[in-house]
């Protein structure tokens, strides 16, 4: 059997109005007139006003005049009884003058009639609501601005539809109108180049897996103007992870791109200028300093002697400056190579002492070495580093007239520390503040009285700075200047006992078969007289062909071979013999390239084209013979392993 439900008790009409006092939400009672009627605690707190003082004012009176009328008209309707409520966003007049936003609902109350009583209305505060929308509209103007100034075109790709949005920008940078009917891909799509359409595909795919798409593309316009667009953009998903848009924006980088292309050719047309003139250099000097070796090892008159130590001495000066110009140019170029292995500091800096001890001797100078806690095998780029000490010290020497230069060595923990000290005649402030410039010489008068191109010191930092270390200097006028190169260059261990090294070029070496490749008659006349001279009996051919040609004839332990010359150059020589190597299982003869190209990517072609080293020009006696006594050493090791 049902019961019948419990009825619930009649409210009476202070109790309703009760409960709205404690509600969160502001409401009151409005007259007709908008007089206010009662208000709730969260509205006067909204307003900002007690309740006495409330009834006394109208709505009318605490609304922004700019929402009034709209307003008004709503109640209007509410009048007419052609609405039942209205809901609207509008702006209050707070007592302490703030404006305030409010969501706004009235209805309006009526008798059993049918007579409009009163209004009653919801007031909601929005003001943090619509001030983070006032934001996000001022920075969407701010970025809309932004992209139109910087010419930037914004897109959104509907990836299920294929329907694109475009922002005016866009329509600008493509130099299109919109399209009469809805835009998609394929409008976008018909104003690429031909070429670039792939590698673009190629790019979206790719942007569907990582979510992001940073690539660069070719537009052809319709006036035939072919333009560099960059697009940057990520990839939207749905709940489900599935990818549903690209949004992102195209700028044009034609410019930049074309003076980078510029800038690589006028860089590569600096390089090739650059190696033309080393080579054209180097190829005299070579001459020049290959004769005066082989001069220096036959018996001379001592005044004969001093002259031609004025002619070696001139020569490397000569050889220094090429090296200096050719240095910076890498370094500038960002090619400039650093290798790491492992080198005995104390071995580099006794062999770096030995160089210049003649020329400290000959100035009446002292130059000292103290490797104090620094002793020790380290993990580096040992001969940049004997090139920065070697411009320190060849510096301090040329600029002290009395006393000394010392060099001292300090570690603390993995950087080391080398110091280059002279009692010179030091530098002032100002030239302190420029000495690492290129170029910069402590005044005009310095390269009239010391030589040099004033490149040395700028190399020397920067090539410090690829190792990861830095240099600094302190100086005195009249008391001497001190340079510390500072390099984070891991330890290794203690120095292991160095084994003695061939001293000098009056060791004997074996009798070697060497095949020489040279067009030139005066390299050839060098060659063959430092190779007499070390014992060596030397068979020349003008070009590459000969030297092919050659060694097929007979057998020879070692080719030396020019790169640039007539008929066939030593690159192309080279390959040659080692196809036929290849191909008849042949063991391969060591090529030592000979070439006035001695920069790094020379290097690089000639190790590629199979050579097995390179020996730059002017030719180095020592170096030379060091060569042939590890070719010697070689063919002795295989022949006692063939036994």
């Amino acid at each position: 059997m049902a019961t019948e439900p419990t009825a619930l008790p009649a409210l009476k009409p202070g109790y309703l109005w009760r409960a709205m006092e404690h509600s969160a939400i502001g409401t009151a009672l409005i007259a007709l007139d908008g007089a206010f009627l009662r208000a709730n605690a969260s509205l006067r707190a909204f307003l900002g006003y007690e309740a006495d003082e409330l009834a006394g004012l109208t709505f009318q009176t605490l609304t922004h005049p700019d929402d009034l009328g709209a307003d008004l008209d709503q109640l209007q309707a509410l009048l007419a009884g052609t609405s039942t409520s209205y809901q609207m966003d509008k702006r209050y007049l707070r007592k302490d003058g703030v404006v305030v936003w409010a969501e706004l609902t009235v209805a309006i109350v009526r008798d059993d009639d049918g007579a409009p009583i009163y209004f009653i209305s919801h007031v909601q505060d929005i003001s943090a609501r619509k001030a983070e929308e006032t934001e996000r509209l001022r920075l969407a103007e701010r970025a809309s601005l932004a992209a139109k100034a910087a010419e930037i075109g914004i897109f959104e790709w509907d990836l299920g539809t294929n329907a694109l949005s475009w922002s005016p920008e866009m329509f600008a940078l493509y130099h299109v109108a919109p399209p009469p009917g809805p835009l998609d891909f394929a409008f976008f799509a018909r104003n690429l180049h031909e070429d670039d359409v792939g590698p673009l595909e190629a790019a979206i795919q790719n942007a569907l897996v990582t979510d992001v798409i940073d690539t660069e593309f070719r537009i052809r316009r319709l006036d035939g103007d072919i333009r560099i667009i960059k697009v940057l953009g990520r990839v939207h998903r749905s709940a489900d992870g599935a990818p549903e848009r690209l949004i992102g924006a195209n700028w044009d980088v034609t410019a930049s791109r074309v003076l980078a292309q510029q800038a690589e050719a006028a860089s590569q047309a600096k390089s090739q200028f650059l190696a033309v003139m080393s080579h054209e250099i180097r190829t005299p000097m070579n001459g020049i300093l290959g004769m005066a070796q082989a001069m220096a090892a036959d018996p001379l008159p001592e005044a004969q002697r001093a002259r031609l130590e004025i002619i070696s001495e001139s020569g490397e000066a000569l050889l220094a400056i090429l090296n200096d110009i050719l240095d910076l140019s890498k370094v500038e170029a960002g090619k400039l190579e650093l290798e790491v292995v492992p080198f005995d500091l104390g071995h580099l800096l006794t062999s770096l002492s030995s160089t210049f001890a003649a020329t400290a001797g000959d100035r009446g100078l002292r130059l000292d070495v103290d490797l104090g806690t620094a002793a020790g095998v380290y993990q580096g780029d040992p001969t940049r580093l004997r090139q920065i000490l070697s411009n320190l010290v060849s510096n301090a020497l040329k600029f002290t007239a009395e006393g000394g230069v010392s060099l001292k060595a300090r570690r603390a923990g993995e950087v080391l520390t080398i110091e280059v000290i002279d009692t010179g005649s030091g530098m002032d402030a100002e030239v302190l503040g420029r000495i690492f410039t290129p170029f910069a010489q402590a005044d005009s008068s310095t390269t009239r009285r010391f030589g040099g191109t004033g490149l040395g010191l700028s190399i020397v930092r920067e090539l410090a700075v690829r190792m990861g270390g830095d240099v600094s200097v302190t100086s005195r006028p009249g008391v001497g200047s001190r340079f510390a190169v500072t390099l984070p260059l891991p330890f290794v261990g203690e120095a292991e006992a160095v084994a003695k090294a061939a001293e000098g070029d009056d060791v004997p070496l074996p009798a070697l078969r060497v095949l020489a490749a040279e067009d030139n008659a005066t390299n050839q006349l060098v060659l063959r007289t430092l190779l007499g001279q070390l014992g060596v009996d030397v068979v020349l051919v003008d070009d590459g062909q000969a030297a092919v040609e050659a060694w097929r004839s007979e057998s020879w332990d070692l080719i030396l071979m020019d790169v640039q010359m007539p008929v066939m150059d030593g690159f192309a020589a080279t390959r040659a013999i080692r196809e036929i190597e290849r191909r008849e299982a042949l063991a391969a003869t060591p090529i030592i390239a000979l070439t006035a190209n001695a920069m790094s990517h020379h290097i690089e072609a000639c190790l590629e084209a199979g050579m097995t080293r390179l020996l730059p020009k002017p030719i180095d006696v020592r170096q030379l013979a060091g060569a042939l006594a590890e070719i010697a050493e070689s063919l002795d090791a295989s022949e006692a392993a063939a036994a």
